[in-house]
């Protein structure tokens, strides 16, 4: 199978890489965005969808000029090299996969998505769901020929500083029914929220619904498969994101380990650290092969789809530990310091594993779609 990108492809990645690498040029940059009122720049958010970053996320059909699972992964990849914190994940893609999905998509909002002129998250996890497309709890009801909610939703990416949420809720049926889900837009005003952030730095919410009005997007089927494309949209990102991080990682410890002289040479010269960094790369490129076929297959029918993607969500859950250990172990105290980048992707990689499933969740389901 041919991996090697196209040449217009190769003008994405080297675009938008001079574009992340001019506005985070290093780590004190990322800290002053993370001071930011939303936890990110909006003028840096504003700036990618002027340069065309965010409609790489979403087909042309509807007005961007991207989507695929090779597009998604080089975006994010280099996402993952900067650790650029703009809501990419949440609003770039996640959202945007749902409006584009359903029956009557919402183009007018999508592209006022890639424009950069608004912010939608997406909430479907809840305080007792593991990472379950079709565990539901939050109730939605007809009342008066309007659609209302009650509930609440846990851990929703930039869900304190989205206009809109698109929330997940049951219709019919007991919370974990794969049928009776529904898919609702909901202003963010309307909302009750605590916001926090996560041990990455990242921003996150707890919303809380009290007979709110929502606009019915879709239901029943359609709302799974809906749910079940966004949560494996956002793995995959997650899972190239990754891989840049990994990448990262490798690069600085090398470095590092070439920098640093113990008994009179650089510490990269024992032979026993040598091989410790010849395992990080064989398992940051066995991580890259699985997100390559996972990338290569997102726009085939739904179960490849999910079975790769899970395989290399489960292989960056584990590899994403050992890489996060091994970089702060063999820097020392420094990779324990807020000034130096190492213990920021570090956390960045362990936070990404318990992101839209962790190794665990992704393995059985792995096995589960290999069963069928």
């Amino acid at each position: 199978m041919d991996f090697s990108l196209s040449e217009e492809r190769k003008m994405l990645q080297e675009t938008v890489a001079r574009f992340f690498e001019n506005n985070y040029k290093d780590i004190n940059k990322r800290s002053e965005y993370l001071e930011m009122n939303d936890g990110f720049s909006r003028d840096f958010w504003k700036e990618s969808a002027n340069l065309g970053v965010i409609s790489g996320l979403v087909s042309p059909t509807f007005g961007g000029l991207g989507g695929s699972g090779e597009d998604i992964s080089i975006i994010f990849e280099l996402i993952g090299k900067s650790l650029c914190i703009e809501p990419f994940l949440s609003s770039g893609l996640l959202s945007s996969t749902v409006l584009s999905s359903i029956k009557n998509p919402k183009t007018e909002l999508i592209n006022q998505i890639i424009d950069g002129e608004l912010l939608i998250s997406f909430a479907h996890m809840e305080m007792n769901n593991r990472y379950e497309d079709h565990f539901v709890e939050t109730k939605a009801f007809l009342e008066n020929d309007n659609w209302k909610l009650n509930g609440s939703k846990s851990f929703v990416i930039n869900g304190d500083s989205a206009d809109k949420v698109i929330v997940s809720a049951r219709i019919d049926g007991e919370i974990n029914d794969k049928n009776g889900i529904g898919l609702f837009l909901v202003d963010n005003n309307q909302i009750k929220n605590r916001s926090y952030n996560t041990i990455d730095g990242y921003r996150a919410a707890e919303l809380n619904f009290d007979n709110i009005k929502a606009e019915l997007l879709c239901k029943n089927d359609l709302a799974l498969e809906c749910i079940i494309k966004t949560n494996s949209a956002g793995a995959l990102a997650l899972s190239a994101e990754a891989v840049g991080i990994m990448q990262v990682c490798f690069e600085l410890t090398l470095d590092y380990l070439k920098t640093r002289k113990q008994f009179g040479k650089s510490i990269g010269a024992f032979q026993s650290i040598q091989h410790r960094m010849v395992d990080m790369m064989l398992e940051i490129e066995q991580v890259r092969s699985a997100v390559m076929l996972a990338s290569s297959t997102f726009e085939t029918n739904s179960s490849t789809r999910d079975k790769n993607i899970s395989a290399a969500k489960n292989l960056v859950g584990r590899v994403g530990k050992l890489i996060a250990e091994e970089s702060i172990q063999l820097h020392g105290g420094i990779a324990m310091t807020w000034e130096y980048s190492v213990a920021h992707y570090a956390k960045r990689l362990i936070m990404i594993d318990h992101l839209m499933g962790d190794a665990d969740y992704h393995r059985d389901r792995f096995k589960l779609l290999s069963s069928n």
